[in-house]
């Protein structure tokens, strides 16, 4: 079940319940239009002991307001915790591990919350107990721990709008028990001698629209049992797992949704595109967290299928050809053409030339289909249609370029001076650029 994070205002209660439920895994939900074909679980209502905390310092200990203190309030009941408008933006760091007492949900601001552990322990240690662990618009960086899970342990995990990052140790990043859910989530930049993600046979993972990239040391993507007797089961679906040390362990319980993309061969050559995605360095690209950008000539542009959340990790709306990955590309090429208003026509070779300028926000050739129409009365009644038709190829920059073409009549006859219209529209544009037109008046004279 795909819950949709608002990035503007806290959720209401109501709703609020109906996310912290899916932290579990009890019965299918039903699949609709898209949703993924591989139910993911769901459970029933938490109990009414439901805690709902606000954090109103950075302060790293356990002083009133803090977030350890909000986190030891958490019991077996469950609960979400949420950030004073001040702290939009802000950066905690912790002198312990958050360890709540049952469900615990945070819920960062617009502009996300940082909890780090600088690199002194490990930075949430779900409960021994319902160990349910939910995270929206949060960045997790610089845990540590001497053996594994050095950013997060948890029997369950739900990362949504969420990255985590820069955690090392001699294991895992991140060990889930039963269920891990990534929806718009980057896992990255995580210095390991074990993985970024280790799950346990019995796990369900599902991986949606996410990147695991760039996790170093032995740094494996996933890590799960080579070979297990119980229900292990990992989704896949319109994500990027690339430039790990090695992507995956395994491919046992591996299954493929929408399109994804690894480059290299460790998980599987089936139902799997192996490849570059070109993703550029982590980095502050909008939204509450850290992401890869693609670049635009990357293959997971408009390459996702049936992608279902409606917005990426940024909370920028994903079109209807999606990108693959956690990050929808948005930085388009923008073209801007004009059509000089003045035109010169030669009547000994009989054509008119037709100029004007190209601006490209960044460097493309770019084809030009260009069009020349004159309506010039012969009688009273009598009105012939000079027409023209061609094309030209430009090479654009920021830099602003002249473009000319000389404009044969195909039809109605010979230019003469007076008043014409003239167009020009892109076409076969790549998949990066903006489509761009320009319609105008203009005036033919006589080349002298």
């Amino acid at each position: 079940m795909y819950i949709a994070a608002s990035r503007a205002a806290p959720w209401p209660r109501a709703l609020l319940v109906a996310a912290l439920a899916t932290l579990g895994a009890c019965t299918d939900e039903p699949v609709a239009p898209r949703t993924p074909s591989t139910p993911k679980p769901n459970a029933s209502a938490l109990a009414s002991g439901l805690v709902e905390l606000t954090v109103t310092n950075v302060s790293g200990f356990t002083d009133p307001g803090s977030l350890r203190w909000a986190a030891s309030q958490i019991q077996s009941g469950g609960g979400v915790i949420r950030f004073a408008p001040s702290l939009d933006g802000a950066t905690i760091v912790l002198n312990g591990t958050l360890t709540p007492g049952g469900p615990m949900y945070i819920e960062g601001p617009p502009k996300g919350i940082s909890i780090t552990g600088n690199h002194q322990h490990r930075v949430i240690e779900g409960a021994q107990i319902d160990g349910r662990v939910g995270l929206t618009n949060v960045t997790i960086t610089k845990g540590f721990h001497p053996e594994y899970a050095s950013a997060i342990r948890a029997a369950s995990l739900y990362l949504q709008n969420s990255t985590v990052q820069d955690s090392w140790g001699p294991g895992s990043a991140i060990r889930v028990q039963s269920l891990l859910d990534a929806t718009n989530s980057t896992i990255s930049q995580n210095l390991t001698n074990g993985t970024a993600l280790e799950y346990s046979e019995r796990a369900q993972v599902f991986i949606t629209n996410s990147t695991i990239a760039h996790n170093s040391g032995a740094g494996i993507g996933l890590y799960g049992p080579i070979t297990s007797a119980y229900s292990l089961l990992v989704v896949l679906n319109n994500s990027i797992l690339a430039n790990n040390a090695r992507n995956c362990v395994t491919t046992s319980g591996l299954r493929y949704e929408g399109r994804n993309i690894s480059n290299d061969w460790s998980c599987g050559n089936v139902g799997i595109g192996i490849g570059d995605p070109q993703l550029l360095p982590l980095a502050n690209n909008g939204g509450p967290t850290k992401t890869h950008a693609i670049a635009h000539t990357s293959p997971a542009l408009n390459w996702g299928l049936n992608c279902y959340p409606t917005t990426d990790q940024r909370y920028v709306p994903r079109d209807a050809k999606c990108d693959v990955g956690a990050f929808e590309f948005n930085d388009f090429t923008k073209i801007a053409i004009t059509i000089d208003p003045s035109i010169r026509f030669d009547p000994t070779y009989g054509y008119a030339l037709l100029t004007g300028t190209m601006t490209c926000t960044r460097p493309e050739v770019v084809n030009l289909a260009l069009e020349l129409h004159q309506y010039q009365k012969v009688s009273k009644d009598v009105v012939v249609h000079v027409q023209s038709g061609s094309g030209t190829q430009v090479s654009c920059s920021p830099t602003t370029t002249t473009w000319a073409r000389k404009m044969y009549p195909t039809e109605g006859g010979a230019w003469q001076a007076g008043a014409a219209n003239a167009t020009a529209a892109t076409y076969g544009t790549a998949e990066w650029t903006t489509p761009a037109s320009v319609a105008s008046p203009v005036r033919l004279a006589l080349r002298k």
